[in-house]
């Protein structure tokens, strides 16, 4: 309704077109949507737009509107000086005049509760009951593993969050927005602000969230939330979330609420696997012994940070080369000077090493099916034709999906938000049944951390705790599905 308002020319376009652009207005800014190239752009498939749009209608449509602007070419990702199969798609950004109305719209205070619409632009009427939090079909269209516990689970499906909470933090972040829209870096003695791209993304999402929690199904203060199984047993929550928010977002509208967390988790469970078969894996053992200290001491001596530090290690678990070739992922985070100097740290190095040594000795043993494909602990098969990287992906996180779902089972009315390696609680949990029911149901004996969700705007961006995505090989996507706000 806001873009027939605003966009001339949107309301004579078909109905299904009208719905398929706002989809694309509304979830083309979140993170799991953003390119992995191109600065600052989305990322829609052409198969999807297909769909949408009819083959080549997409063109079409948009030349007529003039709502994204789009880059000259598809992108083929690079193995090295190799071009692989796969590609990126091309960049999307969207015009001024659209961008212009879907600003007006987030700055928007609504002061009522609205109606929620689904993808295909369906009306949910406000006594009906919100679908199940698990989907029943993964993002294949294959029946899900979800457990009975937790497809029935209120709270998974009708998140609650504190909207004043979320009010303030806009309102704070709108403050800091003008600082930077009036051409004054904010800051002060202590504090080091993002960058106005940074906080741009931080407002609009915080205000999409804020409009989430006042539709009329789901109740004020309470965000309708679905979840889908990748074919790996991960579950990804649908479209604008809180399980891929940045920590600010998820203090500000959890704050009271129990944080748990699967401590490094796909480390401890790659030692653990290895062990199994035999193989040591003493770098990162040394790494899960020593966190805090191997982290600042490899960005120290990479000249990173260690939040940086953090995710080039784990891009390394997912197959990330130890080169500085500008396509590969930890050039892209990081920059290709600081890539080599990263793997130039003995400490980084004999982690890579160890890595792909115990890839090597848990594939090898690894039982495999009469067609060679491989099964993980969450009953999930791969071929076995895939790269070594993403069958030791899927083995790792078929254990951490069956960790997940044993809490649930546990606790299916205390969970209300689920993320790949933890979760949230609406109260304080007994840790200890947690680990020893994880043990028994996968081999795995996981460390689990526990820590009230608090939430300090300043302190937050003073210690750099803003979250930064995993790469897309790490989080791929659970497709294209879920629910927009009218």
């Amino acid at each position: 309704m806001h873009l027939q308002k605003t966009i001339p020319g949107f309301k004579s376009e078909p109905v299904r077109h009208q719905h398929a652009l706002a989809k694309m207005t509304w979830l083309g800014r979140t993170p799991r949507r953003r390119h992995p190239h191109y600065e600052d752009a989305m990322s829609f498939g052409y198969e999807e737009l297909d769909e949408w749009f009819g083959r080549g209608g997409f063109k079409v449509v948009n030349d007529r509107l003039g709502f994204f602007r789009v880059s000259d070419h598809w992108l083929h990702k690079m193995e090295g000086s190799v071009r692989t199969d796969d590609n990126y798609t091309k960049g999307y950004w969207f015009t001024d005049l659209v961008q212009g109305s879907r600003d007006k719209y987030l700055d928007r205070r609504w002061r009522t509760e609205t109606r929620l619409l689904i993808v295909e632009g369906k009306i949910l009427k406000a006594k009906k009951t919100l679908p199940s939090a698990l989907a029943s079909t993964d993002t294949r269209g294959k029946a899900a593993r979800a457990p009975r516990a937790a497809k029935a689970s209120k709270e998974l499906r009708h998140v609650p969050v504190d909207l004043e909470n979320l009010e303030r933090l806009r309102k704070w972040l709108r403050f800091i927005k003008g600082e930077w829209d009036a051409g004054r870096a904010p800051h002060d003695l202590a504090t080091e602000y993002p960058s106005l791209t940074v906080i741009n993304r931080l407002y609009e999402f915080t205000s999409q969230i804020i409009r989430l929690a006042k539709t009329d199904v789901a109740g004020r203060g309470y965000i309708a939330q679905q979840y889908t199984e990748s074919p790996s047993g991960r579950w990804y929550a649908n479209e604008v979330n809180l399980q891929n928010a940045s920590g600010l977002i998820k203090e500000a509208a959890l704050e009271g609420k129990w944080e748990y967390d699967f401590s490094n988790c796909h480390f401890e469970i790659i030692r653990q696997m290895a062990a199994h078969y035999g193989y040591q894996c003493t770098a990162i053992a040394h790494y899960l012994n020593n966190k805090k200290s191997t982290r600042q001491a490899i960005a120290s001596q990479a000249g990173i940070s260690v939040e940086d530090a953090k995710v080039c290690l784990l891009a390394i678990m997912y197959g990330a080369k130890a080169s500085a070739w500008h396509e590969n992922a930890i050039p892209q985070q990081i920059g290709e000077e600081a890539a080599k100097r990263l793997y130039e740290v003995d400490l980084f190095r004999a982690i890579v090493k160890d890595v792909a040594r115990a890839r090597s000795v848990i594939l090898k043993n690894w039982p495999r099916t009469a067609n060679g494909s491989l099964t993980n602990a969450y009953g999930k098969a791969i071929s076995g034709k895939e790269k070594k990287a993403q069958l030791l992906a899927h083995l790792i996180q078929g254990a951490e999906a069956k960790a997940l779902m044993v809490a649930i089972e546990m606790h299916p009315n205390d969970l209300v938000l689920l993320q790949h390696d933890g979760f949230v609680a609406t109260r304080k949990l007994y840790v200890p049944a947690i680990i020893k029911e994880v043990q028994r149901a996968t081999g795995y004996t996981l460390e689990l951390e526990e820590e009230q969700i608090q939430v300090n705007p300043d302190a937050h961006f003073l210690k750099h705790r803003i979250k930064i995505e995993n790469s897309a090989k790490a989080n791929g996507g659970a497709g294209y599905s879920g629910s927009i706000a009218s």
